[in-house]
Formats: C-alpha cells, sequence, structure tokens
C-alpha cells in the first residue's frame, strides 16, 4: 500500500475535508463517513478522470472520491480549485504532464511546491527549517530537462529534544512525486559538521538557491564559517570524488554527460582551493572561469553543459579528446600532489558554534513566543559580534 500511495497520492497537511455525501457514482456507498463533519486529509490525488483523497481518520488503506466533500487548505474553502494546482497532482500524471510543459513545472516547483513541503515538515516534525538551500545540478546549472530537485535544509528542534541522553534521529529524508528529494540535517549536527569543515554544509551555505534563509541564523554563520575552512580536507574530499567517477564510469565507451561533469568539476574544486585558498563557487560556470585560462577548453566545456541541459540525465556521450586531455592531467597532478598531503589537526574551538546551537534552540523555544522584542536584539548583537570579528582577523 505504502508503494501504492507514493506512486499515486501526495502528503499533504494543510488540507481539510468536509463530507457533503457518503455514496459515489464510483465507488459505492462510505457508510463510515458523516454528513457535514470535517475530516483532515492527509494525501490526495488529482488524476485525468477524478480525484481521491485519504483522511488521518481511516488511515491509509482507504481513499475516497473528493467530489463527497468540500475542500479547504488552512481553513480557507478552495473546492473546485484544487484539481488546478500541481501541487496535488497524481504524482504519475505530474510526470506527464511535466513532459509537455517543463518550464512551468520547474518555475512551480521552486516558487510554491518546495516552500509547501518544507511547511509541511516543520509541521510534521515540530522543528523550524533555518535554511533550505539547492544542491546538485540545479545550484551547479546544469541540470537535465529530467534533473531531480534535490533540496537540502537544517532545522532546529524544540529545547527539550536536546535534554535526553539517548541518541535520537537528528536527519530528516522525504521524497515528493519521485523527483523532490529533501534531506535535512538538525543543527547540532550541521554545526557539529562545520566544525570538521563537512564540504556538504559548506556547499549548502553556499548555494545560489535558497528556498528559506533565517536573516539571524545566517548571519552568525558568516560570522564564524571561515574559522572553520580547511583547505586541505576540502581538496581531500574533491580529490575523492572526481577519483570515484573516473573509477566507476569514466573507464567505460560511453557514460552520462552528468558523470563527466561531476568528475571536472572535482578537479577544478581542487584547482580553485589550490590557487585561491577559499571555498570554491557552486555554479559551475564561476568555477570554470576562475580556473580555466584555454578559452578553447572554457568553450568546449560550454558546449558539453548545453548539450547536458537539453538531453536526459542518462543519455550517453563522450567527451573531446582535447577537454579529456585537459582533465586527466590535472587529475594526475593533484593526485601526485594531495598524496603529499597531511591533514591538520582539528584546533579551532567550538565555543562560536556553541554559542549558535544555544542561541537558534532559545529563539525559536516556545519561550520566544512571549518575547518576541527580543530578537531585533539579538540581530543587532549578530552583526556586533561579526564587525568585531572581521576587525579582530584584520
Amino acid at each position: 500500500m505504502n508503494e501504492f500511495i507514493r506512486k499515486y497520492f501526495n502528503e499533504v497537511c494543510t488540507l481539510t475535508a468536509v463530507c457533503r455525501s457518503n455514496s459515489s457514482w464510483l465507488k459505492g456507498e462510505y457508510p463510515e463517513l458523516e454528513i457535514g463533519k470535517t475530516y483532515n486529509v492527509t494525501h490526495i490525488s488529482v488524476q485525468k478522470s477524478a480525484s481521491y483523497i485519504i483522511l488521518s481518520e481511516f488511515g491509509t488503506d482507504r481513499y475516497y472520491l473528493a467530489g463527497c466533500f468540500e475542500i479547504y487548505e488552512n481553513g480557507m474553502p478552495i473546492d473546485k480549485l484544487y484539481v488546478h494546482d500541481l501541487r496535488f497532482l497524481a504524482p504519475y500524471y505530474r510526470r506527464l504532464w511535466g513532459q509537455r510543459n517543463p518550464g512551468y513545472i520547474a518555475h512551480h516547483t521552486e516558487r510554491q511546491e518546495i516552500p509547501h513541503h518544507l511547511s509541511h515538515i516543520e509541521k510534521k516534525y515540530n522543528v523550524k527549517i533555518l535554511l533550505a538551500v539547492e544542491s546538485g545540478s540545479r545550484a551547479w546549472g546544469f541540470e537535465s530537462k529530467d534533473s531531480d530537485w534535490d533540496v537540502r535544509f537544517i532545522y532546529v528542534h524544540k529545547p527539550e529534544w536536546y535534554f535526553k541522553v539517548e541518541p535520537q534521529r537528528d536527519t530528516i529524508e522525504y521524497v515528493y512525486n519521485d523527483r523532490l528529494d529533501m534531506v535535512g540535517w538538525d543543527l547540532k549536527k550541521a554545526l557539529s559538521l562545520l566544525s570538521k569543515s563537512n564540504p556538504s554544509v559548506q556547499e549548502w551555505l553556499h548555494s545560489p538557491i535558497i528556498y528559506r534563509c533565517d536573516d539571524y541564523f545566517s548571519q552568525r554563520l558568516a560570522a564564524v564559517e571561515d574559522d572553520y575552512f580547511n583547505p586541505i580536507k576540502l581538496m581531500y574530499h574533491y580529490n575523492h570524488i572526481y577519483n570515484k567517477h573516473n573509477e566507476r564510469y569514466l573507464q567505460q565507451e560511453g557514460y552520462p554527460m552528468k558523470r563527466f561533469l561531476y568528475y571536472l568539476r572535482g578537479i577544478l574544486a581542487c584547482k580553485w582551493i589550490e590557487q585561491k585558498m577559499t571555498f570554491p563557487p557552486i555554479p559551475f560556470m564561476e568555477l570554470v572561469d576562475g580556473t580555466v585560462e584555454d578559452e578553447a577548453i572554457v568553450a568546449k566545456i560550454e558546449e558539453l553543459i548545453q548539450i547536458k541541459r537539453g538531453d536526459k540525465e542518462c543519455d550517453i556521450t563522450v567527451a573531446d579528446e582535447s577537454l579529456m586531455a585537459y582533465a586527466r592531467h590535472w587529475d594526475e597532478y593533484f593526485n601526485e600532489k594531495i598524496d603529499s598531503f597531511r591533514p591538520e589537526l582539528d584546533n579551532v574551538s567550538t565555543d562560536a558554534l556553541d554559542s549558535i546551537l544555544f542561541d537558534m534552540v532559545i529563539l525559536y523555544s516556545d519561550f520566544m513566543k512571549d518575547s518576541p522584542s527580543l530578537i531585533p536584539q539579538l540581530l543587532k548583537l549578530a552583526e556586533k559580534q561579526k564587525k568585531e570579528i572581521k576587525e579582530k582577523r584584520n
């Protein structure tokens, strides 16, 4: 049943349904329904000829024809309008519709659907999302027509969640419509990884596509992020990425174009870090423009990106010989160079990150509902701390 629901239904948390009939021409009698009663909708599926809903009161083993109800969202009537809302299209139907209207689907997904699902996650798990961004090919700027959305987010729990001895799950994973992949880390986990110069967290912080961003949290991180930048660890990471793609995919006669671009991105990230000693940019062409001097190679990379964006994810191709030779040269260069590196010990204090953790947990506790005037004061304090840290560095 779970696989059936995932294929045909969308999970929702904002819809309610008022029963206006307990029988339908298609499904027969619904004796368990009470006319005039309001039910909570957990799943909805708008299909070509009919729409169905699942109600929390009766579990996922029973679904009902939506025409027997008046549908509301957040208490406001949307009866009849919901059938035109892309959020509620049956996943299989949405894929067919999206093949004919890819641009509109992408715009709607980023502007409406992703924010809706972020709010759904907050309500479902009783958390506050502090940062939500795009990660992967869409953030890099070379998504294909059928690329998934890879949403990554950092969230904070209520204070009591942190006051338990037993370890608790600190990751939220959710997949919507088979093309919208959402993964989040609890604030404590994210800050702990940042203290170790974790590349994934840093890439989230630098993503050019932002769906949700708490200003106070952003300012606090901006003030301390450079203290946890470790170029050697990052070069190890990107070296591992491009070697993995080389070994798994590029030894074949043909391979998906994205695999070569992932391979090249890892190489150019190493080159950026060696030359500039800063975190490499997420948009791929910014990385290319900052590291590749040969205009002919740049032109070939741009051509590949245009092919990638016009094709499907799994289309097979082979990179131009001169471009592959360029990549192989730097591949061997960094493999040899990184072998001589020795990772630096972690000597950076986590005091600043501990302070961020404490403040964010308190800020979004129930206590703050009674003290909203403290938020502007905290923002001013964050700005002051940022200036003090910058002056200290100079």
